[in-house]
């Protein structure tokens, strides 16, 4: 498989080896992609995200919008967004006040046609609040969007990495060991039943496969996604024969996604293009050498090195689950 040409486009953080994103290279599948992981908000920047998610085969987005731009993301991307409902996370509050807003965006992104809604717990969410999605806090939310007939996306942990000497989360008293983030991912999936429950970012543990494997085991309403591209590029390439093995072993079981973020930041085709560059090179092929994205959790320079799925993966990945799911009609 062809890369993309060198030395043709800007150096940036984005593209620290100047690849020419626009020469896409040939994919293994030729399925259309259901990114079922992105945070889309309005804007000129969704011109060059556009562009980029088509040039790459992306036929279909699940984004958590704000809600305020909901119809301005709609009137843009029509039927090819879906909504994830979430609340106002930037006016975060332990108040009644908070939550009583929270489930009634719960109520408004359903008449927005919303099926899944997203808990994003990650451990900064103990340290600032002191919660999880089992706290009493939290719970009344939960049976709401149960009673609305939501399905589930939930972060927990985060990577591996951040819970090293010197690292973000190296406080386990403040944020717990990565091992305790696990404990309110299964009281949700075991309360839900038999509702979807997508854990994001590969369930928050790429980095250990056999913890995956368990949890897919003891719950059979559990899905992953592949969201979070440079922390995906990062643990895959680190190990890419465990991780191939497993998404062998578990194709149905793994939904695509990119973590995009489609906002003023990144105004650039470049940005939105290197992540789905990044993730066609670590699902599809052998390749092996630097990534272009600067990641300073990395070993210097980064390193991507790929799981070369076969295409029957790829499309059970790329679409084929969503579908399955009923979270879109075939595509």
């Amino acid at each position: 498989m062809r890369e993309g040409s060198h030395n043709l486009a800007p150096i940036s953080p984005a593209n620290r080896l100047g690849i020419d994103y626009r020469a896409v290279p040939r994919r293994k599948s030729a399925a259309p992609i259901v990114d079922v992981h992105t945070h889309i908000h309005a804007g000129p920047q969704v011109q060059p995200f556009r562009a980029a998610a088509a040039a790459y085969g992306i036929a279909k987005f699940f984004s958590m919008t704000p809600l305020p731009q909901a119809d301005a993301v709609r009137e843009t991307f029509g039927e090819q967004v879906e909504f994830i409902a979430i609340p106002n996370w930037k006016a975060f509050a332990r108040t009644e006040e908070f939550r009583r807003d929270w489930i009634a965006d719960l109520a408004s992104f359903r008449e927005q046609g919303a099926r899944l809604c997203k808990f994003w717990m990650a451990p900064k969410m103990r340290k600032e609040h002191g919660l999880t999605v089992h706290h009493e806090f939290v719970k009344p939310v939960v049976w709401e969007a149960f009673e609305l007939g939501y399905d589930f996306m939930i972060h927990v942990g985060d990577p591996s990495v951040w819970w090293r000497a010197g690292g973000p989360y190296a406080d386990t008293a403040v944020f717990g060991t990565k091992d305790e983030q696990y404990a309110q991912l299964e009281w949700l999936l075991e309360s839900v039943a038999p509702r979807l429950v997508i854990a994001a970012h590969m369930g928050g543990s790429v980095e250990e496969p056999d913890r995956l494997e368990r949890l897919l085991d003891a719950f059979p309403n559990l899905m992953l996604d592949c969201s979070a591209t440079k922390w995906m590029v990062r643990e895959v390439s680190r190990r890419p024969d465990d991780v191939r093995s497993f998404l062998l072993r578990r194709a149905d079981r793994v939904l695509f996604g990119s973590d995009l973020v489609v906002s003023e930041k990144f105004t650039t085709f470049d940005h939105y293009a290197s992540r789905y560059w990044a993730h066609l090179h670590l699902w599809e092929t052998a390749h092996s050498g630097e990534s272009p994205i600067e990641d300073p959790d990395a070993e210097q320079p980064p390193r991507l090195r790929g799981c070369d799925l076969p295409a029957n993966v790829l499309e059970a990945m790329y679409a084929g689950n969503a579908a399955r799911l009923g979270l879109v009609e075939p595509v």
